[in-house]
């Protein structure tokens, strides 16, 4: 239902219109009447109104006043003046002021009234669908990128090529060739530890696209740039066939040109592999695995660039550990300099480029330890680091951001072996010393007669974490050394460690060490 509001000084006049037609079976609803301008504004502040049919001859505010004044608030507003005047001047003004219909009160039928109503319900109509169609292209501008990554997502799951090529139109995507090819890639990790945070990294696969999008226009190219719940670029070049032309080399040029460009504005390096020519949206999720397959055969290989190289499945070691090489990486974190630290690195590549050992397994236990390390120098755990190491496409890159990543580790520990105020081991010492209790924030104020609104603040100053962080990575690296030592139970040590319930211990340990208690022993 539309809401209407009468207006005239003339009470038997509104009396009259309401019983000249059937409002109700217009669609309309008659939700105010009022006797002058100023009323007329006040309900107006507090109905929602679609339509007002006003009397243009009033004291005070007349109709064409208070229409001015209403139209300023609410341009799409629809306006039918009703008047006993039939100077030319009023009607112009009316015009002006868009109104829908004009009529002249003695002469008023009617049919005339329904006429005029009819055509405001489609200037209402038709003013609606224009507001609904600009808020969904804005919405649609505004959440461009996630209906992307959507419609990406449903390439892989979806084989109707019809509905899939319809539903990419209302995206702006224009697939109107044949032939498609494609191409895999992904930022550089350790250049975006060194450049960004990694919370940016949608923020970068955002200005990514921002740029494949221009370059595209530049080139005169199909090519559409999406990303994958990995955080990978995914770009589709849409292309006819054409003998004159190498459509490979063309978008190989595109992609280089596109590694320059993010090189150039975003300062990060980006692996960018292509693969081979396929026909018809259908192909998309075929390719696509296959691309993530040859990625996670080729870990040890080190090119940044090129064509995807159809690669035997190779047979990964699952049998050997890299304990011994991280208890040097990690010994060498506490060391006093950084040499041992690359030298440890150096080692711990060729030894699993010699063993060939499986990539996710690779790169699980690095992250597993260095969590461990974090522990031990009372860092805390960055989740977001993490994410990004276990998603390493390459052996290289991995190292480059686990090499970032121990020396701010190494010089964490270092600091913390240089500045450790007596303060902060008395601290140490008492958690030692009540290591089965469960201790809080007020017990160790009240143990050095401070305030525990002054400790909180002090303490946070000193170390850089609140105590809460501070007290279970304390307790958590005891839990570690205790099950190395297998002389205990889970159960046992989460006693010893103040934890009365091994599900709590469990969920503290998994939280600050990155693994359950049973997966560690």
């Amino acid at each position: 239902m539309l809401n209407v509001m009468l207006v005239d000084d003339d009470v038997p006049m509104i009396k009259y219109l309401t019983k000249l037609i059937s409002w109700e079976s217009l669609g309309l609803r008659l939700a105010a009447t009022a006797n002058s301008g100023e009323s007329a504004m006040q309900i107006f502040h507090e109905t929602q109104l679609d339509l007002v049919i006003t009397d243009i001859g009033m004291p005070q505010m007349d109709g064409l006043e208070l229409v001015a004044q209403l139209k300023a608030l609410k341009p799409e507003l629809q306006v039918v003046f009703l008047t006993c005047h039939e100077e030319f001047h009023y009607a112009r003004k009316a015009v002006q002021l868009d109104a829908v219909d004009y009529l002249i009160k003695d002469e008023l039928t009617s049919e005339q009234l329904d006429e005029s109503l009819r055509k405001a319900i489609q200037l209402l109509t038709e003013a609606k669908n224009q507001v609904e169609d600009i808020v969904y292209k804005q919405d649609l501008i505004k959440n461009k990128d996630l209906l992307k990554q959507t419609y990406f997502q449903q390439l892989l799951t979806t084989s109707s090529a019809p509905e899939m090529l319809s539903y990419g139109k209302r995206l702006g995507i224009n697939w109107g060739h044949s032939h498609f090819l494609m191409a895999i890639g992904s930022f550089h990790r350790a250049s975006v530890y060194k450049q960004y945070r990694f919370e940016d990294m949608n923020l970068l696969l955002y200005a990514a696209g921002n740029i494949a999008n221009e370059l595209s226009l530049q080139s005169q190219q199909q090519v559409t740039l999406f990303s994958d719940a990995d955080g990978q670029l995914i770009c589709i070049y849409n292309y006819q066939p054409n003998l004159s032309l190498n459509t490979t080399t063309l978008f190989k040029d595109y992609l280089l040109s596109l590694r320059e460009l993010i090189k150039q504005y975003l300062k990060m390096d980006v692996f960018l592999h292509y693969g081979t020519p396929f026909k018809g949206v259908e192909g998309v999720s075929a390719n696509y695995k296959t691309m993530k397959m040859w990625q996670k055969s080729s870990f040890y290989e080190d090119d940044t660039f090129g064509a995807i190289k159809l690669l035997e499945v190779p047979l990964w070691n699952v049998n050997h550990s890299l304990e011994e090489q991280w208890d040097r990486i990690t010994e060498a974190v506490k060391d006093a300099t950084t040499n041992g630290i690359t030298q440890s690195l150096c080692a711990l590549e060729t030894f699993v480029r010699e063993e060939r050992m499986e990539s996710g397994m690779f790169l699980a236990t690095c992250s597993h330890r260095i969590r461990l390390i974090e522990l031990d120098a009372k860092h805390k755990s960055e989740e977001t680091f993490h994410s990004c190491l276990l998603r390493c496409k390459r052996l290289k890159e991995s190292l480059e951001l686990i090499s970032c990543k121990l020396e701010e580790l190494h010089a964490a520990s270092t600091h913390m072996a240089i500045d450790k105020k007596p303060k902060l081991q008395q601290i140490d010492r008492y958690i030692t010393d009540h290591l089965a209790e469960n201790i809080s924030m007020v017990d160790i104020a009240d143990y050095l007669f401070l305030n525990p609104s002054y400790f909180s603040r002090y303490f946070k100053q000193e170390t850089g974490v609140n105590f809460v962080d501070y007290y279970h990575q304390f307790k958590m690296k005891i839990a570690c050394g205790l099950l190395k030592e297998k002389q205990y139970n889970i159960e046992m040590i989460a006693l010893k460690l103040g934890y009365m319930e091994r599900t709590y211990f469990s969920r503290i340990f998994k939280k600050y060490v990155g693994v359950s208690p049973k997966h560690y022993k």
